[in-house]
């Protein structure tokens, strides 16, 4: 009859893991399990019966499995009607606990997603808009194991015959090299609020520009209307002779780092063709995917379960028909 060690049917398996998911085990079991469903287990059912899903969607992820029928998205265009399709990556930490409730150190959880935003719209302030399809992937696992998975199921929905990949991220260590390796067909681009989170610092300490606007202000309209390159060439005309010593510090740090990614920040030509230069996607997806429920006041979590729940959390947080596939396996 397929049922489980707590002699739960697949459904009730099923049930039990989306209630777990969603909030805290405690309060499933305590109130929600059984409004929603009239079924009545323990906290520590809910629980196993949750971690295990989501430890068994993790084996599957690491052996190579993808769920669903291969189908290609209606991949956008951009302005020039080439086809887009859209990849990043960040990370988000969670609270840990060791065994017999020892004090830890915290964990990074890398989030993964391909998709396929709708195209800027100019009459509309230049503003996003919220993606046509999206697949996620997340764990407490290497960038190397996370950029494979990610890779299938970008073929999976038919990557490989877009004709721009578009790879959007904080710049943040590995992370280039992760696109090189896994994506290398992608132009990378640097998302433009970390961009010009890295000359505020200097901002700061420069005495009072003598036209007009600040020196933020000014820097980030440069930045996004001439590009990197123009941006970089006035840092470097700067008169250090002029500066303290913090401030010199300041401007050799933007200096390095608008060096190191300038290539990745042609802000002009990104927006002409129509792409997106946020990571706003993926920052939102850390929120949504594991702040929402590994993230909430007092949680700690172990290796196993903070795993299986950032499994179990993508999955459902992907296109529906990714929980669905997963859960016609047999348990």
């Amino acid at each position: 009859m397929r049922l489980s060690g707590q002699r739960l049917t697949p459904a009730a398996q099923e049930v039990l893991s989306l209630a777990g998911l969603k909030e805290s085990f405690g309060k499933v079991a305590e109130r929600s399990l059984y409004k929603q469903t009239g079924l009545r287990y323990s906290e520590s059912t809910v629980q196993r019966t949750t971690e295990a899903a989501g430890q068994r969607l993790g084996q599957l992820l690491q052996d190579g499995a993808v769920f669903g029928s291969s189908a290609g998205w209606d991949w956008h265009r951009d302005r020039s009607g080439q086809t887009c399709g859209y990849v990043s990556v960040d990370a988000t930490g969670i609270l840990m606990q060791g065994a017999h409730a020892a004090k830890v150190e915290g964990r990074m959880v890398y989030v993964g997603m391909v998709y396929n935003p709708q195209p800027r719209v100019v009459d509309a302030a230049d503003l996003a808009q919220p993606c046509s399809d999206v697949r996620y992937l997340a764990g407490l696992t290497k960038l190397d194991d996370l950029g494979a998975q990610l890779r299938r199921q970008a073929a999976q929905v038919g990557l490989d015959a877009v004709e721009q990949w578009i790879a959007l991220s904080d710049a943040g260590n590995g992370l280039e090299n992760f696109f090189d390796v896994y994506f290398p067909r992608a132009v990378k681009i640097v998302d433009f609020r970390h961009a010009t989170e890295h000359l505020s610092p200097l901002a700061k300490l420069l005495p009072a520009p003598a036209l007009g606007d600040d020196w933020l202000t000014t820097w980030c309209h440069r930045l996004k209307h001439e590009g990197g390159a123009v941006l970089l060439a006035e840092l470097e005309q700067l008169d250090r002779t002029a500066l303290d010593a913090a401030t010199q510090a300041a401007h050799s740090d933007a200096l390095t780092y608008f060096r190191n990614h300038v290539g990745r920040m042609n802000y002009p030509e990104y927006l002409q063709r129509g792409w997106q230069i946020g990571s706003g996607s993926v920052e939102s997806a850390c929120k949504n995917v594991i702040n929402q429920r590994l993230s909430m006041g007092g949680m700690r979590w172990g290796v196993a379960g903070g795993d299986a729940l950032a499994h179990l959390r993508a999955l459902f947080c992907s296109d529906a028909d990714q929980w669905d596939a997963f859960w016609c396996l047999p348990v």
